[in-house]
């Protein structure tokens, strides 16, 4: 149905044969207007440009593209690295192109925490759609990309993500006159599972430490490796000087994170604590959740399975000396001003980590 005719670090151009009826959100939109192509162009991450209008002329002449009939996606990211997903549902066919840059998460919170990125999505199907037919595609893939986003992508402080502040979808299609592409048609559903396997490959490839890191809330594994210093500086071992015991701390992490059983752990951890902080539970309101109430210790329990699973009943009891001493100590307060359920999933880490290595020097 498509062809990439051109596939470098800085630029990635689709043909699709022939025109399309398009309708996207991309940096060089095309709003109901017929493309053939579909250009992707690396930009600065700190990109500004006053005259978005120009610019889109240039890029298109850089990418050998027409203008008129191309949408263009701006990234920051290595185009190198984009995924293609492709499905055929009932004899509808659909390809799905996604680029992934997700520095920081679009957050009720606010977004100012980290650098910007992006996720752009192209969707192309083979069903001819009219323009309302083309807002309902758009509407399908959108909801299948916030579903996806929300429960495998970075996450905000105490809630999932749908993207981040800057992402940019397309949907292109034969021009015809069917009116619907939602979830229960077949188009709807061939786009769907072509996200569905563009975007996860994407969240799949990530790196273990860089994605556990985001699934926590944190712009990186460090964030936690100097919560166990801190930690660590409170029972420090004789011989052990604090730069070796941060190495050991960060070797200790680098290995626990192997095992998919802890990250599903805490992926399920963090996603419980989304719904909770939404008042998604019935007969619990999320003020309820957010004061860390006595009548919730689902956040007690799962730190208390990390820390046995991590280093048995070692691990629990330095669990529950880093949750005694967390409170009113100025060393660990980025510790205990996390929401309920990421404070326990933590201290937990930190704690059968440094419970690992205390045993690992006690035989020495």
């Amino acid at each position: 149905m498509s062809r990439v005719i051109v596939e470098e670090s800085d630029a990635l151009v689709i043909d699709l044969g022939k025109s399309y009826s398009s309708l996207s959100t991309s940096g060089c939109p095309k709003v109901y207007g017929g493309i053939r192509y579909i250009g992707f162009k690396r930009v600065p991450k700190n990109f500004e440009h006053v005259d978005l209008n120009n610019f889109c002329r240039e890029t298109s002449r850089s990418l050998g593209i027409d203008i008129e009939e191309s949408a263009i996606f701006l990234t920051a990211v290595d185009l190198k690295k984009y995924s293609r997903g492709s499905s055929s549902y009932k004899g509808v066919e659909a390809e799905a192109f996604v680029t992934y840059g997700v520095d920081s998460p679009s957050c009720f919170e606010g977004a100012e925490k980290w650098k910007f990125g992006t996720i752009n999505v192209a969707v192309i199907v083979d069903e001819p759609l009219s323009d309302v037919g083309l807002l309902d595609l758009f509407r399908t893939v959108s909801e299948v990309k916030g579903m996806i986003m929300s429960l495998g992508g970075p996450m905000c402080y105490s809630s999932s993500s749908v993207g981040t502040p800057s992402d940019a979808t397309m949907v292109a299609s034969p021009f015809g006159g069917e009116r619907f592409a939602g979830s229960a048609t077949d188009v709807g559903i061939s786009a769907s599972l072509a996200v569905l396997r563009a975007l996860s490959e994407q969240i799949r490839n990530a790196p273990v430490d860089e994605h556990t890191a985001k699934t926590l809330g944190f712009k990186d594994i460090d964030e936690v490796v100097k919560l166990a210093v801190r930690a660590y500086r409170k029972a420090p071992i004789p011989f052990l000087s604090e730069l070796d015991a941060e190495e050991e701390i960060k070797e200790e992490i680098d290995s626990i994170l192997k095992d998919p059983n802890l990250r599903i752990i805490i992926r399920s951890a963090r996603l419980a604590e989304s719904f909770l902080s939404f008042g998604l539970l019935p007969g619990i309101e999320a003020e309820e959740y957010s004061s860390d109430s006595s009548g919730i210790i689902a956040d007690e329990v799962m730190g208390k399975a990390i820390a046995e699973y991590l280093n048995g009943f070692k691990g629990l009891l330095a669990y529950y000396w880093i949750d005694r001493i967390k409170e009113g100590d100025k060393d660990l307060e980025d510790l205990s001003g996390l929401p309920p359920m990421t404070d326990d999933v933590v201290g937990a880490i930190v704690g059968g980590v440094l419970s690992r290595i205390y045993d690992k020097y006690s035989r020495k």
